[in-house]
């Protein structure tokens, strides 16, 4: 979430509360001939002659707070409005002295009180900054995010909220107190857009039409979050989804940063050992999923990726809760240091973790004319379980070493003559694998291989923008088993994987393939085929 323009203004508000519950600042002096000298040229303001300071009487009024506010805020507020200009560097390297000229000249408007006419370039300086539309636009990021109801307002509890999440070394109660005090001109309780505008930027203007455009504009975040670790964690899966249509590649992302950290909850890096905890959060989880399908609580207790996956299920309205349930339950399998005994039970893991991928995709990439979701819905699922195989088989020496794990079938270790024992030696010492051990993997190999042929005679089956990113996962993932063959079975010493180059140079010909209409030319050799045999 691109919040920081916000976060530097609010916490520009800070200060202010230290000058409603003491006025204790000490400042040493600072020039503003030298703060007019180094602000950026970019900024193009002219100055105008300095008004002659009046006589006030010394007095303390209610609209103090926006006149200390204009003078605490507008540095920060600067560097919120020009974070895109050239003067960026500039005026970040004056920050700390303009910051202190700035509180100098807040405690003159505390000593003068109120009623005084502008009498430096700064505030000719806010003034400008007030008119900007793009920092009353980042302004409202910060609203929208904690506008979980999106009622258009904020309540002192979000208000809390907001604050102490967003400055918790910085923020007690009485700052709090003055900010709310500040904020809710009317009283009640509650802090509109207006008000927030108001007390931030100085200007409500075109409120309404800002706070739509942030709450698109956090949206377009959240999937940029979902891209981010997409492309991190899953970079041969990232590159299909480059082949996709806009749409469909945000979507699919959501989907991946919704797996991925269901994933993470069990197997990731700062996962708890306990069983009993990782249970328990997937049990929350489970409840999470369910009160975002049934659209229940708004965006409370929701984040960024959340409110991409809660878009992507309003965009498309086909899908089905069950994969993404049967997938939490496949996290569940894997708690327990389990063997599984048969390919059977492999085969139920492999549906739950990966499978169901295929499923929650479908409604994203959409099935040719005349092709319904439950026709695609097989050689969906054989793709899922081709992908995971091949994930099993290049990690074997990492899961054992790492996890102590083994997720081959004990059926087929007995059925080669390998023995747990020896894998695990092999993980942790190296050492070339025997005849055993490649008979092994070459049996497995040509299980995921069968998987992956049962998947692309269903590739006709998909609309045709998903023919070519469907293919080319395919082909990048069959490519893992070949450079495990290349690597003469071994998965204990060397990693199988795909270069650049080769992932690149592998997506050609199946665009060639999928323009020229070769999947469907494939698929209906084979029903040709079959059919020919069923006759005999």
């Amino acid at each position: 979430m691109r919040s920081s323009c916000l976060a530097l203004s609010l916490l520009a508000l800070i200060p202010l509360c230290h000058a409603f519950v003491g006025n204790t600042l000490s400042l040493r002096s600072a020039s503003a001939a030298a703060l007019k000298h180094q602000l950026p040229h970019s900024t193009s303001l002219a100055f105008p002659q300095p008004r002659p300071a009046c006589r006030a009487k010394k007095s303390t009024s209610p609209h103090m707070a926006i006149s200390v506010l204009g003078a605490l805020t507008a540095p920060l507020v600067a560097v919120a409005a020009l974070g895109t200009l050239d003067g960026f560097g500039k005026l970040l390297i004056n920050l700390p002295r303009i910051i202190e000229y700035q509180f100098r000249y807040a405690n003159r408007i505390m000593q003068r009180g109120n009623g005084c006419q502008p009498t430096e370039a700064i505030d000719v300086l806010r003034i400008k900054l007030d008119e900007s539309k793009e920092y009353r636009f980042n302004a409202l990021k910060l609203f929208v995010k904690y506008d979980t109801d999106e009622d258009g307002k904020l309540s002192i509890d979000d208000l809390n909220r907001c604050l102490k999440n967003e400055f918790p070394q910085g923020v007690t109660d009485g700052m709090i107190s003055s900010l709310v005090d500040a904020m809710d001109s009317d009283k009640d309780s509650q802090i509109d857009c207006y008000e927030f505008l108001s007390a931030v930027s100085g200007s409500s203007k075109n409120a309404d039409k800002l706070l739509q455009e942030a709450r698109e504009s956090q949206l377009d975040s959240a999937y940029e979050e979902c891209k981010k670790l997409t492309s991190e964690y899953a970079k041969t899966f990232f590159l299909a989804t480059l082949a996709m249509e806009p749409l469909q590649a945000k979507a699919t992302w959501a989907i991946y940063a919704w797996c991925r950290r269901v994933d993470e909850i069990v197997d990731g890096p700062k996962a708890d050992p306990n069983p009993e905890t990782q249970r328990k959060l997937l049990e929350e989880w489970m409840a999470r999923l369910d009160s975002m399908w049934s659209d229940r609580g708004g965006q409370a207790g929701l984040d960024s990726f959340d409110l991409a996956f809660k878009d992507m299920l309003q965009q498309y309205p086909g899908s089905d809760i069950e994969p993404y349930r049967d997938m939490i339950r496949g996290m569940q399998m894997d708690i327990d240091d389990r063997r599984y005994e048969t390919w059977e039970e492999l085969y139920l893991y492999c549906y739950r973790v990966a499978a169901t991928v295929g499923l929650m995709t479908l409604p994203v990439m959409g099935t040719a004319k005349g092709v319904g979701v439950d026709d695609a819905r097989t050689p969906a699922v054989a793709l899922g379980i081709a992908l995971q195989i091949t994930n099993i088989l290049r990690d074997v020496g990492e899961d054992a070493r790492d996890r102590g794990r083994i997720y081959l079938p004990i059926e087929d270790l007995k059925r080669f003559g390998v023995t747990e024992e020896s894998i695990f030696e092999r993980s942790r010492n190296g050492g070339a694998v025997d005849e055993n051990y490649r008979n092994l993997m070459k049996f497995e190999i040509a299980r995921a291989r069968q998987y992956y042929k049962e998947a692309e005679e269903g590739i006709a089956l998909l609309a045709p923008g998903a023919q070519l990113p469907v293919a080319v996962a395919a082909e990048l993932y069959k490519g893992i088993l070949d450079e495990l063959e290349k690597n003469d079975y071994d998965n204990f010493n060397k990693r199988a994987f795909l270069s650049r180059e080769q992932k690149l140079l592998a997506v050609p010909p199946l665009w060639l393939k999928t323009i020229t209409g070769g999947w469907e030319k494939e698929r209906k050799e084979v029903e040709d085929k079959e059919r020919a045999q069923a006759e005999v």
